[in-house]
């Protein structure tokens, strides 16, 4: 068996269920993740408590409950507001959010129109980065 890197578990939350699935598929094919879904905003802390995940990727907007308001609950809550945030968004492509260097306080943005290498190498960053306690910058 030896040699398998340790699978780092990312927390996926978008109202687009097929969004969901097709980002799954594509990060548990492409990197060592196992990635768990939920397209209900107001689970997401309970389950993030349960799940104990490396990464939050959180759509900005939601329509029973905006991905800013998701966030805070999870920075107000002890269990949880230790965990990486990185939002996505189709409002903004690649471009855009390099232009905004890429985070909003302490919380990433990535965009859904990028390309999976794009993500994968935004991705990869964050959890490299909070594994060693630095932040990850995008370039």
């Amino acid at each position: 068996m030896g040699g398998s890197a340790v699978k780092k578990k990312i927390f996926l939350v978008d109202d687009e269920t097929s969004f969901c699935a097709l980002l799954k598929l594509n990060l548990e094919k492409r990197g060592p993740f196992e990635v768990l879904t939920t397209s209900n905003p107001h689970a997401v802390v309970q389950l993030a408590k349960e799940n104990q995940p490396d990464l939050i990727l959180l759509d900005v907007l939601m329509p029973e409950m905006d991905g800013m308001t998701v966030a805070a609950n999870l920075k107000g809550n002890k269990d949880t507001s230790d965990i990486p945030i990185a939002f996505l968004t189709a409002l903004a492509d690649e471009e855009e959010v390099r232009n905004i260097k890429c985070q909003a306080g302490d919380r990433y943005i990535l965009s859904k129109l990028g390309t999976n290498e794009e993500l994968m190498t935004t991705i990869t960053g964050i959890l490299s980065a909070n594994s060693t306690g630095k932040k990850y910058h995008c370039k």
